[in-house]
């Protein structure tokens, strides 16, 4: 059967929530069934989730503070406290269902918030010098910095030792979760991918390999090992 892939919404424009074609375009050509999850009040729970058989958790605005227990730095951007809501709470049940788990910039730092981590709100905070994680690039699809992947890890083995990655955030994992490993790093040490060390595909990445797959072939490696686990784990 082709596995159901659940792409959460990425947010809200206006009255409209949107999920960003290339999120789809991924992981249609490899093999997967996008189906979209909408952002609603109440947070669907796990039964009603079965029909999906992964989830894809996007990119999007920055995180509130105060979920975290902090007050806003000067160079917070743009925040949304009803996606956020959603999305954690949606991320802890997906969690405890067990099923493959692919998070992308802000979907990562969800996933690492839901988990217990714990993020820098801004790069002015990281406490070394670093380089430029913003690039300003006429396709989202050039590439920007090199990370360099841990070994042994999942993305070792679909990358190798490191990849040309783009880059788009300028927040940063400060403190990663229990049972997340920092499986990816720029030449600043900052955190570009975890893995879970106790789940078959429980990744996070800081880049945008949806916006690569037509340009990269680790981007597209990446999305059919995700496709590839949520098969082999439905049997």
């Amino acid at each position: 059967m082709v596995p159901v892939i659940g792409i959460v919404s990425c947010g809200f424009i206006e009255e409209k929530q949107f999920v960003s074609q290339p999120y789809i375009h991924a992981i249609e050509n490899s093999g997967g069934l996008p189906i979209i999850i909408p952002c609603t009040r109440a947070v669907p729970r796990h039964p009603s989730l079965q029909f999906c058989d992964a989830f894809l958790f996007c990119g999007g605005d920055d995180i509130t503070p105060l979920l975290m227990g902090e007050d806003p730095s000067p160079e917070n951007g743009t925040t949304d406290l009803k996606t956020d809501f959603f999305h954690l709470k949606l991320m802890k049940t997906v969690l405890a269902s067990g099923r493959p788990v692919l998070a992308i910039c802000r979907g990562m730092q969800i996933l690492n918030i839901a988990m217990g981590g714990s993020i820098y709100q801004d790069a002015s905070l990281y406490p070394k010098v670093h380089i430029s994680h913003i690039q300003h690039s006429k396709k989202r699809s050039d590439i920007s910095h090199k990370v360099f992947f841990q070994k042994p890890s999942i993305l070792y083995n679909i990358y190798g030792e490191y990849a040309f990655t783009n880059s788009f955030h300028h927040q940063y994992i400060k403190h990663p979760a229990s049972h997340l490993i920092p499986a990816g790093r720029t030449s600043d040490q900052v955190i570009e991918a975890l893995e879970a060390d106790c789940h078959p595909f429980l990744i996070g990445v800081q880049w945008h390999p949806e916006c690569m797959y037509d340009t990269s072939a680790g981007a597209r490696r990446l999305f059919d090992r995700f496709i590839h686990t949520t098969s082999e784990m439905q049997h």
